[in-house]
């Protein structure tokens, strides 16, 4: 049993890195404990086109600014580096291979347990990350199916597909922003399996990035919000019916809100539709064999099904059992709230927003240092 600072982040992603950057501008000291070899972790699992859906200046951490030469829409690569420095600048005390496995409430602060043994603390902040663990549906016929299948995560680098015939499942986010990738690397057949259609925005209108709007229009009401978003999209793309995709039941804001599903970004993917480059198919029945069998009973033959099926944020294991999660495994306190069921455990990074979850981590981590250092 060892003992630690009076605070232990863990995760070294960027909400963990602005909560410690956060407590040490309080006079906290804090130690951040990441299962991985260096920061950014997961950034660093994710496909080399990345970039980030908000613009830099909306995506700063605490006390260190990303460089103007890292552009208007930083690149997954420029991001991480971004972070390297920013641990750097603040002389984090980040402890990199240590898997925490399990937090237990010990006389009257935290017992954590790690591949590196059992540590003591007083508060606990949990930084794993919102976009997590890979979210694979057991289709049926999943297990006798020759054909590989790879979530979206698992893809390095989209050219690693080229001349395939990729059935993609999924258009969220991930899946409308991969498939433009995929088609720009020359894929030889792309089919994406749609089961509910999405809300689809563009980075830019007219040449103006639209995410700034984003920001002050969280003070209008929730139907307001969609209406315009739903006017923009239009605007943008027009009718996408006669290509596969009718207009969602639900505008963007209200179907976050109910089944925390944000919208997705426009890189190509609208385009490569409506010129005929990727065709938009029914949600996925049944898998047989080599084929893939449609709602509908159309049949496919792709050389590799992709999911783009989303993400867990896996933090079961970690607090399961301390009656803190909700339904969905997020924080029933919410993200950067107090957890009356277990004193002094934080979490950061676990609220969903149009506007982004990064502009959201310097707000969450000041609000959490002060909560700390006026206890």
């Amino acid at each position: 049993m060892s003992a630690m600072p009076p605070v232990v982040i863990v995760g070294a992603g960027s909400a963990g890195l602005a909560a410690a950057a956060a407590l040490r501008q309080v006079g906290v000291e804090s130690a951040v404990l990441e299962r991985g070899p260096s920061v950014a972790t997961s950034w660093r699992g994710r496909h080399e086109e990345l970039r980030l859906n908000t613009m830099r200046w909306l995506s700063d951490l605490p006390g260190l600014r990303i460089p103007r030469s890292a552009g208007r829409w930083v690149s997954r690569d420029d991001y991480i580096s971004y972070l390297e420095r920013y641990a750097a600048c603040h002389r984090l005390d980040i402890q990199f291979g240590v898997h925490v496995q399990r937090l237990d409430p010990a006389g009257g602060g935290w017992q954590i347990r790690s591949s590196t043994g059992c540590h003591d603390t007083s508060r606990v902040i949990v930084a794993t990350g919102y976009d997590r663990v890979p979210l694979l549906p057991d289709w049926p016929g999943r297990s006798r199916l020759s054909t590989p299948v790879m979530h979206v995560s698992g893809l390095r680098r989209a050219t690693d597909l080229a001349g395939l015939r990729v059935l993609l499942v999924g258009a969220g986010n991930s899946g409308v922003e991969i498939a433009g990738h995929l088609v720009n690397a020359g894929v030889a057949a792309l089919w994406v399996s749609v089961r509910t259609p999405p809300n689809i925005l563009p980075r830019e209108l007219a040449g103006l990035p639209l995410h700034p709007a984003s920001v002050p229009l969280r003070a209008l009401p929730e139907r307001l919000r969609d209406y315009g978003a739903r006017l923009t999209s239009r605007l943008a793309f027009g009718d996408l019916t006669r290509y596969g995709l009718p207009a969602p039941a639900q505008g963007p804001y209200a179907r976050l809100r109910t089944t925390g599903v944000t919208l997705a970004i426009d890189e190509g993917f609208v385009a490569h539709l409506k010129a005929g480059r990727l065709e938009i198919v029914a949600e996925i029945d049944r898998l047989a064999g080599r084929e893939v069998v449609l709602r509908g009973d159309r049949r496919l033959s792709p050389d590799i099904v992709l999911a783009a099926t989303g993400f867990r944020r896996g933090l079961e294991p970690l607090v399961g059992h301390l009656d803190v999660l909700d339904k969905a495994g997020l924080p029933r306190a919410g993200s950067a709230a107090r957890t009356p069921a277990a004193p002094g455990l934080w979490f950061i990074g676990y609220r969903a927003a149009i506007e982004g979850n990064l502009r959201l981590h310097p707000i969450e981590a000041r609000r959490i240092a002060r909560a700390i250092a006026g206890t």
